[in-house]
């Protein structure tokens, strides 16, 4: 690595600070239509002219705007990624990561005391960060791919039922739907993530919803209904330690019909927990946020393994763009 390598990395803030503001102010949006000079661009977004040059300019050197003859526009990535209008709209997660980027200034008092900077709740005590942040993994996981590559990718033609455990804004379980003209589900979750989960799947998958039972389950309390002919978790795993992550496999291994499929979506990480390099990171926000962080396949699969489940493999996903990868396996 060498200096710029280094110092790009260590001053990383200012970029996605930049990112953040300009998407809350509206600038993209704004855009969206036609170019637009720093007075108009400014008088728009009802902010200081001179302010609104400097950001507009930052977005212009970071590739989110183009400029020509003191205009600015949007480039492609901007109108695929930060429109609201886009079906590949990443701003929901860019807005979340800017409601709680004062987290991160607690990192060094969470290493020296291991305790994290904010309730382990997972946004479920204001109805407004439960819906920011469910907004934010649907809109995660849409930008980036992931529930469309999921559905074509597993095989679930003799798979009646499936559930989503802690299925968010019920994305996965739509796009599998949609793949799955038979195929019946549920979504597993909290109260206040299941009404964000109803709004959406109401505005944009209607035909999926009718299809979907949204039932109240706290995973780490209640036992998952069954029996069901497959299990679904993604990004679940991560938020729990590894008592609990023991336990929840072995209420998933008694919900299973017998030959039913367990599918597990999560960074899994090399034995050293060092690879991939997105979930070594995102593992000082689980510290930050979660009782959890990321594991490793041979953690994942003695969960498994000492649950009763068979066959158990591993899957990682292309990278780029995904991150993550799956882990499968049967009961017998």
């Amino acid at each position: 690595m060498d200096f710029a390598e280094l110092a790009a990395l260590a001053s990383g803030h200012a970029e996605a600070r930049a990112i953040q503001t300009a998407l809350k102010l509206g600038i993209f949006d704004t855009l969206e239509s036609s170019a637009l000079d720093d007075a108009a661009l400014a008088a728009a977004i009802s902010a200081n002219r001179r302010a609104t040059a400097l950001i507009a300019n930052a977005m212009v050197a970071l590739g989110l705007l183009a400029k020509r003859a003191n205009r600015y526009a949007l480039t492609d990535a901007a109108r695929r990624y930060l429109l609201r209008s886009s079906t590949e709209y990443l701003g929901g997660l860019i807005l979340f990561d800017e409601a709680i980027f004062e987290t991160w200034t607690h990192l060094e008092q969470t290493i020296r005391t291991g305790v994290p900077a904010r309730p382990t709740d997972m946004f479920q005590s204001r109805p407004e960060e439960t819906e920011r942040f469910i907004r934010a993994m649907d809109s995660l996981t849409r930008a980036r791919g992931d529930p469309t590559y999921v559905a074509d990718r597993l095989d679930l033609s003799r798979v009646s039922m499936i559930a989503d455990i802690g299925g968010g804004p019920g994305t996965y379980t739509a796009a599998m739907l949609r793949r799955w003209p038979r195929l019946r589900a549920a979504i597993y979750d909290l109260p206040a993530t299941l009404e964000v989960a109803r709004a959406i799947l109401a505005e944009r998958e209607p035909a999926a919803l009718a299809r979907i039972d949204l039932v109240r389950v706290d995973y780490l309390y209640d036992q998952i209904p069954g029996p069901c002919g497959a299990l679904f978790m993604s990004n679940i795993i991560h938020n729990e330690d590894e008592t609990a992550n023991a336990e929840l496999f072995r209420k998933c291994f008694r919900a299973l019909e017998s030959g039913g499929m367990m599918i597990i979506k999560d960074h899994i990480m090399n034995a050293d927990l060092t690879e991939p390099r997105p979930g070594a990171i995102f593992a000082l926000y689980l510290l930050l946020a979660t009782r959890g962080r990321d594991y490793s396949f041979d953690e994942v699969s003695r969960w498994l393994g000492d649950a009763g489940f068979v066959d158990i493999s591993h899957e990682a996903l292309p990278s780029p763009p995904f991150t993550s990868s799956m882990v499968i396996a049967r009961k017998p």
